[in-house]
């Protein structure tokens, strides 16, 4: 089994059918498995975030998720991270 050490080793856009035969034979590094982590791995805090829905054209999804494959992270925590920059920006320019 090959050890990873770089997230660069890792193929991106895979199906499901080529991760499972990449991960078969490989395995990540202590340092890479901690450094993939995501906000989407720690636990949750109860009353920190609110669970809402919001619908989203087919197309505009699917792009956020391949960015989001391409930075190795979640596409909701990406969508969040997203918000919160607009917000700030948008709060700067009010003031």
């Amino acid at each position: 089994m090959k050890r990873l050490t770089s997230s660069e080793e890792i193929p991106a856009n895979m199906k499901d059918e080529e991760a499972a035969e990449f991960w078969a034979g490989h395995t990540m590094s202590e340092e890479l498995l901690e450094a993939s982590m995501t906000e989407d791995d720690l636990p949750r805090r109860s009353g920190r975030t609110k669970t809402i829905s919001i619908r989203l054209e087919h197309d505009l999804l699917e792009r956020i998720q391949e960015i989001a494959a391409k930075k190795h992270m979640g596409y909701q925590t990406l969508m969040k991270q997203f918000l919160i920059e607009r917000v700030y920006e948008e709060e700067k320019s009010v003031r």
